[in-house]
């Protein structure tokens, strides 16, 4: 950006020194212009001589003329300089490089413009896009093919929704300002949007399918604030990927009540992750003998307002968006760099029934143990409602288990 400023100030410097040098030539030239007419109008030569004056008037006024056009000419041609490079700053600012939609910033004040140009009636919506399995996509397709999916949701987009903005929002996340609020069309050009998304995008001779999640929010009918519109539209877009992904919701008053809070724990738990929040706690798994066989790895989340979160509360609502693989990553990387600090001992951590869907657990130990060392890493299934492990239920002295004494601990 700076770069750029210093640029528009370079062409303007340049082009205020240059026309400064061609006018003072020009200036030279109509001097001596005036000076050669004035000789041969006053009689102050002979008739050759006069003559020759004349001429020389002529020329010096026909230079200091052409002079002049090249001038403005070469004022034009810097001032067009000038303005493509104001063009391209806006451009690079406004416009996301990868995907050809419009920046967060940018999109956000469009958002306020429109909202702000409601009036006699006049509509907006706001749809919001979540490209859904995006993690997955990359991790089997490469990034590269999850840039291309990216881009081509923006330009299906753009193509469906005539007249409408597109923005960039977060990583895998678009939205669009549709200029009118007619349901009935807006779900049609919905209905569009999933079904060509599905049709999927080519990638290495195969068609890739893909799946989106949308949600909606019809302005001024649910909300006239921008803030507020787009709260609301979210909350909508969370419906969706709670309902399975794949589909499209329109906002109505009942998510406000608790489908806010899950979306707001939603949002600070994905911030926990990045903000260092979450901690892994060890209890030991004792055996029949009283002797701690291994140690068991508890997932808590030390709230910076609220202490202590209990994975009772947090890992369901983890559970219904991509959080959940995210959360179980950072166990699996925790566990194994805390695994040093109990020699002689194994790590059980527990998986939510989500992740076992993917079965990709044995796959981490076993690249784990490939870079770096073997690894006693045992992982199994835990109802986090409940609190205890579904194979011991009911009986957690049953042949065969190990009963879990309540001592945690921390590595």
């Amino acid at each position: 950006m700076a770069v750029l400023w210093g640029t528009d100030m370079s062409i303007s410097a340049t082009i205020e020194g240059h026309s400064g040098r061609i006018y003072r030539g020009i200036q030279a030239l109509l001097v001596a212009s005036i000076a050669a007419t004035a000789t041969a109008v006053f009689g102050l030569t002979e008739n050759a001589s006069r003559a020759t004056a004349l001429t020389m008037a002529a020329t010096s006024t026909s230079l200091a003329l052409l002079v002049l056009m090249y001038m403005r000419s070469s004022i034009v041609q810097r001032l067009q300089s000038a303005a493509d490079a104001e063009a391209e700053k806006h451009r690079f600012l406004s416009i996301d490089a990868m995907t050809g939609a419009m920046t967060r910033r940018y999109f956000l004040e469009a958002l306020n413009d429109r909202l702000g140009a409601l009036r006699n009636g006049r509509q907006a919506s706001l749809v919001l896009i979540d490209l859904d399995h995006f993690k997955q996509l990359n991790d089997t397709f490469g990034h590269q093919f999850g840039d291309l999916a990216l881009a081509y949701l923006v330009k299906e987009a753009e193509r469906i929704f005539a007249d409408s903005i597109v923005g960039r929002l977060g990583g895998d996340e678009f939205g669009v300002i549709i200029p009118h609020g007619d349901a009935a069309a807006l779900d049609k050009d919905v209905r569009r949007l999933l079904d060509a998304m599905r049709a999927g995008k080519r990638h290495e001779g195969k068609i890739i399918p893909l799946s989106i999640s949308l949600g909606v929010a019809l302005a001024p009918l649910h909300a006239s604030n921008p803030t507020e519109l787009m709260l609301l539209a979210d909350l909508a877009l969370y419906e969706s990927k709670a309902a399975g992904r794949g589909r499209v919701t329109v906002f109505d008053e009942e998510m406000l009540s608790d489908k806010r809070y899950r979306r707001l724990v939603e949002r600070e738990l994905r911030a926990a992750v990045y903000l260092g929040e979450l901690e892994l706690h060890y209890q030991p798994i004792v055996g029949a003998e009283g002797s701690i066989d291994a140690l068991e790895g508890l997932i808590r989340w030390r709230h910076p307002v609220r202490g202590l979160i209990s994975p009772a509360e947090f890992i369901p609502i983890a559970e219904r968006s991509a959080l959940i693989d995210m959360i179980g990553e950072w166990v699996f990387k925790r566990a194994c760099a805390d695994i040093g600090h109990f020699p002689g001992r194994r790590i059980s951590i527990n998986v939510s029934g989500e992740q076992l869907k993917q079965r990709r657990d044995r796959d981490d130990v076993r690249a784990h143990s490939a870079r770096d060392r073997p690894v006693g890493i045992l992982v199994h299934h835990r109802d986090h409602r409940d609190g205890c492990d579904r194979r011991d239920a009911g009986n957690p002295q049953a042949p065969g288990s190990l009963a879990r004494a309540r001592l945690p601990y921390r590595a």
